[in-house]
This record gives structure tokens, sequence and C-alpha cells, in this order.
């Protein structure tokens, strides 16, 4: 429960991010392509690094920890970007992010800068963020977010099927 929990909470709050972004730079853009007010490759990539981050907890000394989650982070992320974006084009038809015009971009979905900045993010997120958002996700009764988690999933459903039909 506690990584479904943490899906479902950032992805909303990645929605609420790309939205936020979008205002303050004027940038006609939409977050997510599904329905409802949640962006779920945040979540998918939250949950996935930390189960990264987890393995190194051990690691000493905190430098070599957060060298060796830096790499391990942005060759994860990397590779998020590049299958969700392939994938949101070969199936939904959708370009959600287009890298083609930064100077270290790896083709359409992928940028050594933009990596580097997320990387960083996961990282800080995890290190800062996460100790609050862990009090926040257990308070949330586990029905409720089977719940939401059920409702994020009918709306990828649907919106599947609205696609390919």
């Amino acid at each position: 429960m506690y990584y479904i929990k943490n899906f479902i909470l950032f992805s909303i709050l990645g929605y609420i991010f790309e939205t936020l972004t979008a205002i303050i730079f004027n940038i006609n853009s939409e977050s997510g392509f599904m329905y409802g007010p949640y962006t779920i490759v945040y979540g998918i990539g939250i949950v996935l690094m930390y189960l990264l981050y987890k393995k190194f907890r051990k690691v000493k000394p905190e430098p070599k920890k957060i060298l060796y989650m830096f790499i391990s982070g942005f060759l994860t992320l990397m590779i998020i970007e590049l299958i969700g974006g392939l994938l949101l084009k070969n199936i939904y038809d959708v370009t959600m992010w287009n890298y083609n015009k930064l100077p270290l971009n790896i083709g359409k979905y992928i940028s050594i800068e933009v990596t580097t900045i997320w990387t960083i993010g996961s990282i800080l997120i995890y290190y800062y963020i996460k100790p609050i958002t862990d009090k926040i996700i257990k308070k949330i009764p586990n029905f409720l977010a089977v719940g939401i988690f059920l409702i994020i999933l009918l709306d990828f459903i649907i919106t599947t099927i609205k696609t390919l039909i």
C-alpha cells in the first residue's frame, strides 16, 4: 500500500507541478494524457526511484551513496522518459514532451540537461520530501487509496480503449 499511496500522491503532485509550470511560464500545455487530475509518469517515476534508492541505504560514506543514487537514478529516469515518450506517441498518438530544441538532446524524448534536473530533484525528494510525505501517507486510509487507484486505473483503461477505437 505504501507504494500505491506514493504513486497516487506524486501523480497528483506531478499534475499540479505541470499545471503551475504552464501557468507561470505561459505555456499552452496539458499535463498528462488521461482525463483526471494526475500525471502518472510522476507517480511511476517516484515509486521506481524510491525502490532504486532504497537499495543504497546502507552505502557509506554519504557522498558515495549519493553518487550511486545519481548514476542509477539518471539512467533509470532516462529510460522512463524514453519509454514513456515512445508509448504515448505509439499508442495514444500524443507527444507530451519534445527535447529536440535543447542542446544536449538524444532524440525527441531524452535530454541530458532535463534528466540531470529530474535526477537531482528525485534525490532531493528522497531526502527532504519523502519524510514529510511518509507522514501524510500513513494517515491515508487503505480503502481510500485503493478507491483512488481504481479510479486512475479505470481512467487509464477508458483512455486507452477510446484511443484505440
